[in-house]
């Protein structure tokens, strides 16, 4: 990702279709991984003796990735990607760029001979697709080519960045401004009245 003219402030302009679900969700995970795993941090890392290694080809993950939605021309349309992915393009990769420039576990790494690692994008849209879809984080593995231990890690670094980057924008209680915004989305949507619904949020 190109960061040259990213601006933290950016990160925090408040959009229609921002997933605020998401945030609190990851505020709850978040809570729950601090409170389970106090005082304790394995020290391990590296292949469990008598595992099978695979090959997740991690890179054949990056560019399937990038050329269904990133591309210029990318094979998914605006509107399959804020389908699938619950928010439009724009501010998937904005988040993501702030993710990344936050905390270095996103940036795409060089290991030994020259192998790239994880882009972030993987990472990212991982935490995302268990985050939108609660699907178990081995099923990342099919498409991204991101290994379970991995997409857990990411997971875990990507909602405590939502949290420490984003919560005190995206988690404040709405004010006088917010709740008018939201009321106007809810009528124009056909919900009059509606301050807020996951199920209703992103209809049409």
């Amino acid at each position: 990702m190109n960061h040259s003219n990213f601006n933290f402030l950016d990160a925090f302009d408040f959009d229609d279709d921002t997933p605020m679900f998401t945030f609190q969700v990851a505020t709850a995970m978040v809570a729950e991984e601090e409170s389970n795993n106090q005082g304790w941090r394995t020290k391990y890392r590296g292949s469990i003796l008598g595992h099978n290694i695979i090959n997740h080809n991690r890179k054949e993950g990056e560019l399937r990735l990038y050329n269904d939605y990133f591309a210029e021309n990318p094979k998914f349309t605006e509107s399959q990607f804020r389908r699938r992915f619950k928010m439009s393009r724009r501010l998937f990769l904005r988040n993501a760029n702030a993710v990344e420039a936050y905390n270095p576990y996103f940036k795409q790494k060089t290991y030994a001979l020259g192998v790239l690692g994880l882009s972030g994008l993987q990472k990212v849209t991982a935490a995302y697709m268990i985050l939108a879809y609660g699907i178990p984080v081995d099923l990342t593995d099919e498409y991204l080519r991101i290994g379970e231990t991995t997409a857990i890690e990411s997971l875990r670094a990507f909602v405590k960045v939502i949290v420490e980057v984003f919560g005190d924008w995206y988690l404040k209680a709405p004010n006088e401004a917010d709740i008018c915004r939201l009321l106007s989305i809810g009528e124009q949507r056909g919900f009059p009245g509606m301050l807020g619904s996951i199920d209703c949020m992103h209809w049409k």
